[in-house]
């Protein structure tokens, strides 16, 4: 009850109304026996966009990787996130969580708590299952080696999900984003196999599935414009479920009421562009990996429409050129990239087969492709598949003024600022502070509670870090501290986050980083950033947190000052997270020396007025503190050094002198 409640909080008036009015649809149809979807018979079966290649160029990937990718999957093996393998079998059970074994009941998707781990498991994974994201790995094995038994692996594969997962029964037809990434796999899919004449249709079995298969298509491209994500919803979901119907209508074009429905779809995505992406490029729900998730649906529908002949306009294009060219200006010179924000491993579409996904430079790839900017590919050694099996023939065009002279330091749209030097090279320093807002629209679902934390690396590896986001549906205390601020460079008072959270992808109050935010920077590459904000300020004594950053390039040192404000006594607690891979050394009662395997060593040393204690905590359970996430699922711990005292105000000096890099 306390969900709904806040939940309630943070709808407009306007939402209300909406989300009332359609309940009360949903359940007088429910009772009167009607209003369920059924499949329309195509108009007619031609035509048809392709914007992934048959196969790509000699060379460009090795066939061994996906057939050996395909064989795992013909034995009941399957990838999920990054690296994580389950054994679902060779025919899954669709319906079963393959993280908990949980099987979800076959009832009507409205009656099912996606909730209850008791009742579907942990619905994370069994969405990702679902996602048919490795079906494409088959269909890639057959396009590269023509070998029927890929085809004939996925024929069992899509036959069971069509007889397990009927529409509008289980949790497979619970959320109107899933069945939009299963769009979008399934168009790969179906163009790498050869579409309509695929021999995957041949005989009266292959004709009897490909119909089965168009009328679960219909049915959800119809699903998906009955139940948009609106209002406080319309984030990264309603971008990912226009695509659906977008791609959808241009790779089966087989339906009129289809098409009509993708042309709403495509205006939805140019206004969605400019509302979810910042004219920096910075995605408003301030988490970067799901900009990578976000940028995905954006070129999935750019590729469509080029491959249509109907180009997406050059303000669409624009918008996502700078969505790259912020990707790249935050990523270090060997490829890592601040965790700021939600990470969940969500990919919209897979085209390469190999575990360790790096989506930041797989993006970049797509991105360099697309705008013909070489500067923005990553090295090597990171590359992907993916931009290697797209279709860029059409509509790829150098964007004037995309990757302007150097690397972008300031985002102010997006409240990050960089801060560093030999940026790009093999000594470089690069930080980043953030003023940013918590999150998008009236929940911020994907925001952290990590206003004006701090980002270090050296010579590209990360050392002060944010810890990630470790699950979703896990123990809630390991989702409220992966997103509250005790996880992030940062400080807290009184033992509570910035922000108030009203569930596990809801805050109900939001700090809000003060607008007098001021900048420094010189022609040496000094820095000097100060901000500040009112997440404490309902606390008794009207607390306010500032921060001040000054860097010297010359020096290679950094000075923070933490300044807390407030008329009552509280418990102040300043934290600083330690990247796995570096060991600390305690050489006093307030300084700690960082060293890393590479030969690179920081010291760091904490002043204050007043007495304090210094700890180095690593994964304490209870509570949580200490951890850090490098992929969804996944939890390890970091040395964290905290420090305490409790007062009315204090001003906090972090010195960090960069020793050797």
């Amino acid at each position: 009850m306390s969900w709904f409640w806040n939940r309630l909080r943070c709808m407009s008036p306007a939402e209300v109304l909406h989300r009332s009015q359609y309940a009360l649809l949903k359940r007088a149809q429910r009772s009167l026996g009607f209003g369920a979807l059924r499949a329309e018979a195509p108009d007619q079966l031609q035509g048809g966009v392709r914007w992934v290649l048959p196969r790509p160029a000699e060379g460009e990937v090795e066939s061994a990787d996906y057939l050996a990718e395909a064989e795992l999957i013909a034995q009941g093996s399957v990838r999920l996130f990054a690296s994580q393998r389950f054994e679902v079998g060779a025919e899954p059970q669709w319906n079963r969580c393959p993280l908990t074994g949980v099987q979800a009941p076959l009832r009507p998707a409205h009656a099912l708590s996606i909730t209850d781990r008791s009742q579907v498991g942990d619905i994370k994974y069994l969405w990702e299952l679902n996602r048919h994201l490795h079906w494409v790995a088959l269909a890639q094995a057959w396009a590269l080696s023509g070998q029927r038994e890929h085809l004939n692996t996925l024929a069992l594969q899509l036959r069971s999900w069509l007889t397990q997962c009927p529409y509008g029964q289980g949790p497979n037809w619970t959320s109107s984003l899933e069945y939009a990434i299963r769009l979008l796999n399934w168009s790969l899919v179906w163009q790498l196999i050869g579409g309509l004449e695929s021999p995957l249709f041949q005989g009266p079995h292959g004709q009897a599935l490909r119909s089965d298969w168009l009328r679960s298509i219909n049915l959800h491209v119809r699903a998906i414009s009955q139940h948009y994500s609106r209002h406080s919803s319309a984030n990264n979901h309603l971008v990912g479920e226009l695509t659906g119907v977008f791609v959808a209508a241009a790779v089966w074009p087989f339906w009129r009421s289809v098409t009509e429905l993708a042309g709403r779809a495509r205006a939805e995505l140019l206004r969605e562009i400019d509302l979810q992406v910042a004219p920096d490029g910075v995605l408003r729900e301030q988490a970067f990996e799901y900009a990578t998730f976000t940028f995905d649906f954006f070129l999935a529908a750019e590729r469509a429409a080029a491959a249509s002949g109907q180009p997406m306009p050059a303000s669409y294009r624009a918008r996502m050129a700078a969505m790259c060219r912020f990707v790249a200006s935050v990523t270090t010179c060997r490829g890592a990239v601040p965790q700021v924000g939600d990470a969940d491993g969500a990919e919209a579409f897979r085209l390469d087969p190999r575990p360790g996904r790096d989506c930041f430079a797989a993006m970049q790839q797509k991105g360099a492709a697309l705008m013909r900017q070489p500067a923005w590919l990553p090295q090597p050694q990171h590359r992907r598949d993916d931009a290697a099996w797209l279709d860029w023939a059409t509509g790829a065009v150098a964007e004037p003024g995309a990757a302007s002279a150097g690397r972008a330091l300031d985002f102010p749209d997006g409240g990050y600022y960089l801060f560093g030097r030999d940026m790009g090279g093999p000594q470089e320093i690069l930080g980043l502070v953030d003023a940013g807002p918590l999150g998008y629209l009236g929940i911020a679902a994907h925001g952290h509670a990590d206003a004006l934390q701090l980002w270090l690396s050296v010579s590209g590896i990360p050392v002060l870090v944010d810890p990630g986001t470790y699950s979703y549906w896990a123990e809630k205390k390991w989702r409220d501290y992966f997103r509250g601020t005790s996880a992030h460079n940062t400080v807290r008072v009184a033992g509570i986050d910035q922000s108030m959270s009203g569930g596990r992808f809801m805050w109900t109050r939001k700090a809000h980083v003060c607008a007098n935010r001021s900048i420094k920077r010189t022609p040496e590459g000094d820095f000097s950033w100060s901000a500040g904000h009112d997440g404490y300020k309902h606390l008794p004594g009207k607390v306010l947190h500032s921060r001040e950053v000054q860097f010297s390039a010359q020096s290679k040192s950094l000075r923070v000052l933490d300044r807390v404000e407030g008329r009552k006594p509280e418990l102040i607690e300043l934290f600083w997270h330690i990247a796995p891979d570096w060991t600390l050394q305690v050489e006093g009662a307030n300084r700690v020396r960082l060293c890393h395997g590479e030969g690179l060593q920081l010291v760091l040393q904490i002043k204050a007025p007043l007495p304090g204690r210094l700890d180095i905590v690593s994964a304490q359970e209870e509570p949580p503190l200490g951890w850090y996430s490098a992929g969804y699922g996944e939890r390890c711990p970091c040395p964290t050094i905290r420090w305490t005292t409790r007062s009315i105000s204090i001003q906090l000096e972090t010195l960090i002198e960069v020793i050797s890099v």
